[in-house]
């Protein structure tokens, strides 16, 4: 989670309720990696909580620059949101998978998630309403694109292996029936291909202006001739059919002089009419896309213009790492299978997230902050579910009331002046004083567990605390307003 830097939201001068101010994010994002710090600590694996921020951020400056009007900001976006949100999605399935075994975990996961998320998305301002559905419209359309290129992609490839193996089995020889109709077929997929190549090809465009009117001429004669022939080779496609189920076609071609000659010349000319047809098609897909590029999509929208583009890379991406997937085995070519299906799983987040902003669940200018500390909140309870001492649990829920504090007053603050005034001192004092309250209420707690534990009391556990934590910090928070 990135702390400074060029900011992802525009605020305006005075009165802007957008993200808090520096100083007070800065106190909750040392909290939260202080806490997720000590989970990674007490399981053996320091790092293994925060090993995810760099998804996490992605994802949070992917849902801002979708805000953003210009073109390359939203492509970005797209390419920042999208695969960082299936990466977590992939994280959140296994640990729903784990939490069969072991709900603590889980818990632990998803709390540490949600709390990077808070404090990502307070940075950038990237956590309400409108910005939800911004992202939930955008990528969806891209995610749709996506799934178009894959069909286009998919259909592409088996007309190719088709014709790869019509080509080859008419190069090796083949009986004089196969070979009609495949040279016949051949002949006029070619030529229709040639036909689509010339209509596309600005050559007219490209010509003097005083050699035009001849070269309309000459161009029009060369697509009528390629029209003919086309419908020559397909009628005795139609032809041989008739033929076929009549009975007749089998005893003509078998015949030495009409079979033999057909045989040779499919076998001959087989692998250059294909290469014909796919060169061609190819030169008019090339052609369409530049022509499309230079004439620019003023008919297009930029939100429509960003998902197809950002939906190419998906597909690009994809291809490229197949041998990456292919080289993990079994487990690799699940994943690569699971990850068009996935995306589902980041759209349902955030439906479930506008659900939470119409509904009041969620506040609309403290989200981030009630993120930070919800995520907090859960990793002390799953702390409690693992068997952490009690003194984690105490500072995990006491942390996020002191990120739900820090981050509201930075909120007031930023709603009454704004982001110009130097207000960091004030800022400073209010984190100082809120963390040093918590260490105090961390230290009681621990004092009163120590306490219990000595008389050997059975009222209590962590996870019991826990819980009584959670009451006075809602009962706190409800007081606070």
């Amino acid at each position: 989670m990135a702390i400074g830097g060029t900011r992802l939201d525009t605020p305006s001068a005075v009165g802007d309720e957008g993200r808090p101010r520096g100083a007070s994010l800065t106190v909750v994002a040392v909290v939260v990696v202080a806490v997720l710090s000590a989970a990674g600590f007490l399981v053996g694996r320091p790092l293994l909580f925060t090993s995810f921020a760099l998804f996490v951020g992605l994802a949070s400056a992917g849902m801002a620059l979708l805000s953003r009007d210009r073109l390359q900001p939203r492509v970005l976006g797209h390419l920042f949101f999208l695969p960082a949100a299936v990466v977590l999605a992939a994280l959140v399935g296994a640990s729903g998978l784990v939490a069969l075994a072991s709900p603590a975990v889980a818990t632990l996961v998803a709390g540490a998630l949600v709390a990077m998320f808070g404090v990502a998305a307070g940075w950038n301002d990237a956590f309400d309403g409108e910005t939800v559905t911004a992202t939930l419209v955008q990528s969806g359309l891209s995610y749709v694109f996506f799934l178009v290129w894959l069909l286009v992609l998919a259909f592409v490839a088996g007309v190719g292996l088709l014709g790869w193996g019509l080509v080859s089995s008419l190069a090796q020889g083949a009986g004089p029936v196969a070979a009609f109709f495949g040279l016949a077929g051949l002949l006029g997929l070619a030529a229709l291909c040639l036909y689509v190549a010339v209509r596309a090809l600005p050559a007219i465009e490209l010509t003097p202006v005083h050699r035009r009117p001849s070269a309309r001429a000459r161009y029009g004669r060369l697509k009528s001739a390629l029209l003919r022939l086309t419908a020559v080779a397909w009628g005795a496609v139609v032809v041989g059919l008739l033929g076929l189920v009549g009975g007749i076609a089998p005893a003509v071609l078998s015949l030495p002089p009409v079979g033999g000659p057909i045989a040779l010349l499919a076998r001959v000319t087989a692998v250059p009419l294909g290469a014909v047809a796919a060169l061609a098609l190819l030169v008019a897909v090339l052609a369409w896309t530049v022509r499309r590029a230079t004439a620019g999509f003023e008919s297009l929208s930029t939100r429509t213009v960003a998902a197809a583009v950002a939906a190419v890379c998906y597909s690009l991406a994809l291809l490229v790492s197949v041998p990456t997937f292919v080289r993990f085995g079994y487990v690799g070519v699940t994943f690569f299978f699971l990850v068009p299906v996935l995306p589902l799983l980041v759209y349902a987040g955030l439906v479930v997230a506008l659900l939470g902003f119409y509904t009041g669940v969620l506040p609309g200018r403290a989200a981030t902050s009630a993120a930070a500390a919800a995520g907090l909140v859960a990793m002390g309870l799953g702390g409690a579910l693992y068997g952490f001492p009690s003194l984690f649990v105490f500072a995990a829920v006491t942390g996020g009331l002191v990120a739900w504090d820090v981050g509201t007053f930075g909120l007031g603050v930023t709603a009454e002046l704004g982001h110009i005034p130097e207000t960091r001192r004030l800022e400073l004092y209010h984190g100082v004083v809120a963390v040093g309250i918590g260490l105090v209420g961390i230290a009681g707690l621990t004092a009163l567990d120590l306490a219990r534990r000595s008389v050997g009391s059975g009222i209590g556990s962590p996870t019991t605390m826990g819980v009584a934590v959670l009451g006075v910090v809602l009962v706190a928070v409800g007081l606070r307003g």
